[in-house]
């Protein structure tokens, strides 16, 4: 029972990191492979993280998902900062 909350709890943070990096990019209106290129995927890898993202397929193996979530963090951040100083212009 323990293990399952465990992974339960690990997909929600997987999920709700790219959902926040996915807001992120379509505020600063990135395409799908624009996103998918800053987070250096494969199209067959995004494929399988967007499915997992909307609940219909499994954690993805590749990238492992510490990787991921580092890419995630990072990009995230990326673009935040970039969409700060693009309002701070207008």
């Amino acid at each position: 029972m323990l293990q399952s909350m465990t992974w339960f709890a690990t997909d929600n943070l997987a999920r709700s990191q790219f959902q926040l990096f996915s807001e992120i990019g379509e505020q600063m209106q990135l395409s799908d492979d624009d996103r998918r290129r800053v987070l250096l995927l494969s199209e067959q890898e995004w494929a399988q993280w967007s499915d997992f993202c909307q609940d219909e397929g499994p954690l993805p193996a590749q990238p492992q998902l510490p990787v991921m979530l580092r890419r995630l963090g990072s990009a995230s951040h990326r673009l935040a900062t970039l969409a700060d100083h693009a309002a701070g212009r207008a």
